[in-house]
Parts: C-alpha cells; structure tokens; sequence
C-alpha cells in the first residue's frame, strides 16, 4: 500500500482472509490509513471488558503469524475528547485479539480516542465449557479454579511492537492485556492523553484486571505523556531495560498488580528525566488532583486482596537515573524512587541498588512504605523482607518540611522479627537546606538487622536531627542496628551531636568508624539482649550510651509528650468504607473508585517534634490505605487504565 487511504470501515484479518500475512506500506508517513468511523456507546472502564473490535481502524481477530509494518494510521474523527471523561473512548488504530506472534513495526498511530495499537483477548470473557459452573476463563482465574499453566487459558502470545511512533492518543499509545512473553522495543511513545485531564495518558500500559505473564520494555523512549510513561496495572515476570522517559508528567516508570498476583519485577538502567514545568494546576474534574511525582514507582496487591501469591518474591530497581525532581504544589507524595509490598506473607526481597537521584527538591529521594495487613482475616501481615538499598547517589538541593531523603517502612506487621534492611554504599548529598524530619534516614519496622554502612552523608543547611533513626517493632524479640563506616560533612563547625542517631528502647545498637568533618565519631554499643550471632564489635566500650549518646528515647529537642502517628479523621473513614468493599473477597469494579484528596502530613515518616516515651513501643498505622498510590493520583476509576 501507498499513498492517503481514506476507509469507511476497517481493514480486518480474520479467518475469512487468513491467507493474508501481513499488510505493508512504504513507511511511516508515506501511506497512510485514515478512517473516521463514529462509536456507539461508552467504554465501561468499571470492568475494561467492552468488546469494541468493530471500532478498530485495522483489525487482528484470531489470526496467528500476521505482521503491520511501514505505515501510518490515523483517526480523524473530532469525538477525542469529552470533559470529566477520561476512558469513554472505544476506538483503537489497531487492535490485535486472540493473536500470537504477530509483529506491528514501524507503524505511526495517532488519534485515538482509546489507543494507538491494543493487543487483547474476547476469548477469556467466554464460559469455559470445561468449567462446572459455567464461568468464563477470567473468572476461573480469579478464582483459583485455573492457573497460568491451564492449556486452555487464552492468551496472546509472543506478540511484538517495535521501532514504532505512536502520539497524541486518548487513552495511551500502546494497551496490553492477557498477553504471555509480551515485547515492546524501540518505540516512541508521546503525547497520549489530554493537557486538561489527569486521570489518563499512558506512553504504553498493561491493563487492569488483565493478567499477563512476562511483559518486557526496552530501548523505548516515552515522552510528554499526561499521566505516566511505561506502566504496568497488571502483570508478573515484568521486564523494564534501558528506556527513557522525558517529560511524562505524573510518573516516569510504574508497576504495579491489582487483580493478578506478582512477584518479579526488573526495572534497570532506565533515565527518567522530569519536566518541572509540564504540571497540572486544575484537573477538568473540579473534584481530582494530580499534584504528585515519582520517577519510579512498583507496588504490590494494591487492593490489598488474597491473590494466592507465592511465598516468595524478587523486586529489582537498579542502575536508574532519576533527574529534574521538584516537589510541586507542597505535594507530599513526591519521590525518586517508591515502593510498596501489600502481599501479608510473601517473604520478598527488594534490592534498590546502583541508582542515580537528582532534583532540586523531593519529599523522599527513595521511600519504602509497606504494609501487610491481611485484610481478608483482619490479622498484621509477616512484615519486612530482604531491603537492600545500596550503591545508589542522591543529590538533592532541598529536603523540604516533615519529610526526609530516605524513608522504610512496615506498617501492621505481626511484631516478630522477620528480614533484614541494608542501606550501604549510598553517596547522599543535600547541597541547599535540609529541613527533613529526619536528615538522613529513617527505618521503621520489624526486621531482624538493620545495618546503615558505608555510606557518605553531605548536608548542608541547619542541621538539628537524627541522620539514622530505627524505630524497631517486635514483641520480646529485639532487633538490632548496626552503623559503621559512614562519613558525615555538615556545616557545623563543632562535633555533630550526641543524638545523631535515633532509636527507641527495643534496638540493640552498634555504632563505629563513623566519621563528622573527617573527625572519628565516638563508638557506640547500647545492648538490650545478647547480640546476634557472628557480630563481633571492635570494642566494648559503652559510655557514650550510658551519656545518652544516640538520642536516648526521644527525638531530640523534643517534647515527648505528643502521641506518633496522629490519623486525620478523613483517613481513617476512608479506609474503613474502602475495607468494606472487600469483605467477601472478590472483586467489586465498579466501587473501585479513588479518594480524591488526603491529608498525609501526619502520617508519613516519625516527626522530629513527636517522641516516644521511655519504654514505649511504637504505634501501628491503623490502616495504610492512607497513602495507597491511587488515593494520591485520584485514578477517575481506580480500576481502570
């Protein structure tokens, strides 16, 4: 094909044509395939499974082997977009169904009012007929009947897009769902969304309450999407490599599950490059706010459901690069790097390692905020994992207010010790003013060890709080903190203060060959219990914590009489009215609805200015629903793409 082709109605391959192979062009802008076919109805993104076929431009429908290569498609049809409404749109450039190795190359597609190329499945939301009781193929997923390995289960495999443009789509410029070893590479993918709304504009996406077993991202570059630039909503065996993301005005990078369990994540070597000026004051929805960032975001389970996961689970995020951050409106969700684990047993480990973290100012440069609430039987989960947060470089002007650069967390975990969490080898530099709760970082949960080792602190500004605080939770198990070969430059021109590090009564403590302005800081051992096997420390001398030398019981310069972790009254009814929804365990799309604003300045990280009284164990959470990722980024339907 050659040439403007204006068509009335779809190009289809399907079984009636199924000696066509493939349909080729002279290439990108040189044919071009317009089409302005008008939908009916809405898309129903309570569910995501509308079957629109019949809107597609070019449509794959149960052919196997075919391939789109050289070409451009364009929707023309004005019916773009439509205020408040970010998923009414049924019309896709290509749409690709109960299809394996097809490959889409070097195809430009702009327009849609839903997206640029969509790779699906009709066939799962058929009943089963090996199915007792007459449940779709979905449904018995869900449900536990089948799993991945069911030879019937229908899935799109070994499907490719490659060294494609796709721009200036409604919804996103590439959808994935129920797709098995997925491969996007080398694409372009800009501009999807709308400058008014928020709530959409993917560079490419997953589906939610999709399943999807190996999705890979590499070599693509996304740029100036309206909502996030790679993303997955749900999927497992995830791949993201050596992409970059320019612009992309909510996130650069997210991931997360909400219907289909995962437990294996890389996002590695990718460069996210912010853009400070591309924001949205006012979303068309006078009710939502998109204030926040996060250069990377993973998250686990976010409906905090039983998926049946696997015991076990890996999480990678390392050799990123994360620049231009700025926190923008005050907004507290504003991160470098974020992750959340939902899963109550899943003993995972995560290793952010060998990142790159730079901005003017951030809320948290790298932020884990866990939570492991069952909330099928209402019990705390088993807590902290594997951490391993190393290697990485922080350069920051400005820590702002009641925040701090590193942040971990185990919210509503059982008490017992479980896991360890690292922080090593970190080069972490605040050049302008760090005005944090905590200078350094902060730990807040229930691992076995804790160690901060080896890493170099440069901050710069007032300097009156903790640099390491662990806030250890356990029942008569006691933790222990380890801190060792860190090197600390500050402006002060005496010694750094006694209460440079933070710890609450239950912590086993171990400080030596710490460094301030290249003077040897005094070592430290304060011993609630025998110390951990294999642990042998240099000396026993133990005056400095008899002194009170690491800040005692309380933050420092505080009044301890305030009570930690304070609750908006708004959070807690948020969170209960969302628990109900759940109560019988299944699904229930259509109340997946988001909160649209949270006030979250009470609950994340420990306040300088609140202590802990001698003895005091430390308060859990009531619920960390409080600061799920799609409270903060009001998703118009939390369970849509």
């Amino acid at each position: 094909m050659s040439g403007s082709l204006y068509i009335s109605d779809q190009i289809v391959l399907n079984k009636a044509n199924s000696g066509v192979t493939a349909l080729f062009g002279d290439g990108m802008g040189k044919t071009t395939i317009s089409f302005d076919k008008a939908q009916i109805g809405v898309f129903n993104s309570d569910t995501n499974e509308n079957d629109i076929r019949a809107f597609a431009g070019i449509l794959i429908d149960g052919q196997s082997n075919k391939t789109i290569s050289d070409l451009s498609v364009k929707y023309t049809n004005p019916d773009f977009y439509r205020t408040g409404q970010s998923y009414f749109g049924k019309v896709n450039g290509i749409l690709v169904n109960d299809a394996d190795n097809t490959l889409i190359s070097k195809v430009e597609v702009s327009g849609a009012n839903r997206a640029g190329v969509f790779f699906t499945s009709t066939q799962t939301l058929q009943k089963d007929p090996d199915s007792a009781n007459g449940r779709t193929y979905k449904a018995r997923l869900i449900r536990g009947e089948v799993d991945e390995t069911y030879e019937n289960l229908p899935l799109g495999e070994n499907n490719r897009i490659v060294d494609s443009n796709l721009h200036h789509n409604r919804v996103a410029g590439v959808l994935v769902a129920y797709q098995k070893d997925f491969t996007a590479d080398g694409n372009t993918m800009s501009w999807n969304g709308h400058e008014a709304d928020g709530g959409t504009g993917y560079g490419i996406a997953s589906m939610a309450g999709s399943y999807n077993y190996g999705i890979t991202y590499t070599n693509n570059t996304t740029d100036h999407n309206y909502r996030k630039g790679l993303d997955v909503h749900d999927g497992d065996d995830i791949v993201i490599e050596n992409n970059t993301s320019i612009g992309d005005r909510l996130y650069g990078i997210a991931v997360y599950n909400r219907q289909f369990t995962m437990d294996t994540v890389k996002i590695n070597n990718n460069t996210i490059i912010a853009d400070p000026d591309f924001r949205l004051a006012q979303d068309d929805n006078a009710g939502l706010k998109y204030f926040g960032y996060a250069g990377i975001h993973m998250q686990t389970n976010t409906q905090l459901r039983d998926l049946r996961s696997s015991d076990t689970g890996h999480f990678e995020i390392s050799g990123n690069t994360v620049k231009n951050l700025d926190v923008y409106q005050n907004a507290t969700q504003t991160y470098g790097i974020e992750f959340r684990n939902h899963e109550p047993n899943m003993h995972y480990t995560l290793d952010i390692t060998g990142n790159t973290i730079e901005g003017a100012s951030t809320k948290y440069a790298i932020a884990v905020i866990n939570n492991t609430k069952n909330t099928t039987l209402g019990t705390n989960g088993q807590g902290s994992g594997t951490i391993n947060v190393a290697d990485n470089t922080i350069d920051i002007d400005r820590i702002p207010k009641g925040t701090m650069p590193v942040f971990i967390i185990e919210e509503n975990n059982s008490g017992q010790l479980r896991g360890e969490v690292t922080v090593s080898g970190n080069s972490l530099t605040i050049r302008e003013q760090s005005d944090g709760t905590i200078e350094g970082v902060q730990m807040i949960g229930n691992a076995e060890t804790y160690r901060v080792t080896d890493n170099t602190f440069e901050i710069h500004g007032t300097m009156d709080k903790p640099v390491v605080s662990l806030l250890g939770r356990a029942g008569s198990e006691i933790p222990e903190l380890i801190v060792s070969g860190n090197d600390i430059t500050t402006d002060l021109t005496g010694n750094l203060y006694r209460s440079w590090i933070e710890r609450n009564t239950v912590v086993d403590v171990y400080a030596d060959n710490n460094t301030h302005n290249g003077k040897e800081l005094a070592e430290v051992q304060h011993i609630v219990s025998k110390p951990a096997a294999g642990y042998a420390p240099e000396t026993t001398e133990t005056t400095h914590v008899l002194d009170l030398g690491i800040g005692s019981d309380t933050i420092s310069g505080a009044d301890g009489s305030q009570t930690l972790y304070q609750q908006p009254a708004t959070v807690l009814a948020s969170s209960e009215a969302f628990a109900e929804q759940f109560s019988d365990g299944l699904p229930a799309l259509n109340d997946l609805l988001a909160v649209t604003e949270l006030d979250l300045s009470a609950v994340l990280g420990a306040e300088s200015g609140a202590g802990l009284a001698v003895g005091a164990t430390v308060t859990e959470y009531a619920q960390s629903l409080d600061i799920r990722e799609e409270q903060w980024q009001s998703e118009v339907s939390a369970y849509v793409v």
